[in-house]
């Protein structure tokens, strides 16, 4: 970066040189052509006054017979050397010969009728300027004459100003050069900071050991600038780093937990499966053996083999519901107040069986973006499940309220209530409270594994809140549609 703006400002520096060069040029050539302007303008005069004095036409001829005086007193009155020349540019007179290989450019625009002039350079702090002009009388062109003007005081002042000026433009441009290196410096040196505590961040992580808040302490910054800011960012940067590393290593001991739940999860299939059909293929093969011969026997195993079959039946549909199917379902808005309501009074007979009352608590309307099938599944769920581990001659509240951007359902019940570690586990599947508690046989452990697996298609959360020996609620949080239902 240094080397680019080294490059950067020398191009500059000569650029700027050049500038320069080119404007004091351009300035000390109007000055000269204002100065041979008025030479002539007064050349014309003095030409004019002496054709007067000497009694001459304004002719080429008399121009021509006079030479002499013309160039005398143009001499004397400018004190430079001169030639008087005809309109061809043929020499007539005067101190500055013209050279033998021909007239030079000035001249020749002369003869076309143009004033012109030429410098030349004879040494380092010389400039001679020859000028010549047309000598127009009365609109006929009679004559020419050439000066020779010393302007080398005008091109050493130039020359001085010039080298002054760049002087002067280097010991700037080297200054600012010298402080934004400085600059730079104290704005790259955080950076490089920075840098290195990456390269250590890289290392760390390759070898599994890393220790972000001392890092994170280290690219810590107390400049008040924007370097200082990105410093301090960096530094959380660090720190969530080393957050999300840790929940990386969690979520590694998660994810080996989970390996062995899935073969639990297999082995408790494998167990919920066999036993039906152990049971099945035992009374099958006792009314085989019996040929048909005990009518009770026969009776009995019908009875076992169909209520065992339906229960398989039955878990086999519950495990089908575990998968994502839910997420190739058509979704719209619904109220959810009002799929609860439809749910709590379809199951109000079979409350009234075990003497309990269901209850509905609604202020108004719970718009939800969704699957209602599947969401009304979650709400039948709950409330069975209230009816099943509920107190008898209790109440089963279900109700629901906004709560920020959010809805909220819950179903409330009175029941022997739900320990800490029940509370962990009730979510996951074929887990079963105390079969002791339950008024109902035959429950395979996953309702309440469907309902979450329903709510996570929907974005939303399900949980429970319980205490032993007193109310159990389970609520269900889902995002608050944008329309009203």
């Amino acid at each position: 970066m240094a080397a680019g703006l080294l490059m950067v400002f020398l191009a500059g520096g000569f650029m700027m040189y050049g500038g320069i060069h080119a404007r004091l040029q351009q300035s000390r050539e109007e000055q000269i052509m204002q100065e041979l302007q008025r030479m002539r303008e007064n050349t014309e005069i003095y030409v004019r006054q002496l054709l007067m004095l000497n009694d001459a036409n304004n002719d080429e001829e008399s121009y021509r017979r006079i030479a002499g005086d013309i160039a005398r007193e143009l001499k004397a009155a400018g004190g430079m050397s001169i030639s008087v020349l005809d309109r061809e540019g043929g020499y007539l007179d005067g101190g500055l010969k013209m050279p033998d290989d021909g007239p030079d450019e000035d001249v020749r625009q002369a003869i076309a009728g143009n004033a012109a002039f030429t410098m030349t350079y004879p040494d380092s702090d010389t400039m001679l300027v020859y000028f010549s002009m047309p000598v127009v009388i009365e609109e006929r062109n009679i004559g020419i004459i050439r000066y020779k003007v010393d302007t080398s005081a005008l091109y050493t002042q130039g020359k001085q100003t010039e080298s002054l000026v760049c002087r002067i433009a280097v010991v700037v441009v080297s200054a600012v050069f010298l402080l934004i290196a400085v600059l730079m410096g104290r704005l790259l040196s955080p950076i490089q900071k920075l840098t290195k505590i990456t390269r250590q961040v890289v290392r760390d992580i390759a070898g599994e050991r890393i220790d972000m808040q001392t890092l994170a302490q280290l690219a810590n910054s107390q400049r008040r600038d924007e370097i200082g800011e990105l410093s301090r960012n960096f530094s959380v940067m660090l720190e969530t780093i080393g957050t999300q590393f840790q929940d990386m290593q969690e979520d590694k001991e998660r994810i080996v937990g989970l390996l062995g739940s899935r073969q639990e999860f297999y082995n408790n299939v494998t167990h919920e499966l066999k036993t039906p059909l152990t049971t099945i293929q035992g009374y099958a093969q006792l009314m085989e053996a019996d040929g048909g011969m005990d009518a009770a026997l026969a009776e009995q195993g019908l009875h076992q083999i169909l209520a065992e079959s339906t229960r398989m039946h039955q878990m086999v549909l519950q495990l089908l519901e575990m998968s994502d199917k839910g997420a190739y379902m058509e979704t719209r808005i619904f109220d959810l107040a009002r799929t609860a309501a439809g749910v709590a009074q379809a199951l109000e007979v079979r409350a009234r069986r075990y003497e309990m009352e269901i209850r509905t608590e609604f202020k108004e309307a719970l718009p939800v973006l969704g699957v209602e099938e599947r969401l009304r599944q979650v709400v039948i769920n709950l409330v069975d499940n209230a009816v099943k581990y509920g107190d008898s001659h209790a109440v089963i509240r279900v109700f629901g309220y906004r709560s920020g951007g959010f809805i909220m359902l819950a179903v409330q019940n009175q029941g022997k209530g739900l320990s800490a570690a029940e509370q962990k586990l009730i979510f996951e599947p074929f887990y079963r409270v105390d079969k002791a508690y339950s008024r109902e046989r035959g429950s395979s452990g996953l309702g309440l594994s469907i309902c979450r697996k329903i709510m996570e298609e929907h974005g939303g959360t399900i949980d429970v809140k319980s205490r032993q020996g007193g109310r159990t609620v389970f609520y269900v949080r889902l995002k608050a549609a944008e329309e009203s239902v």
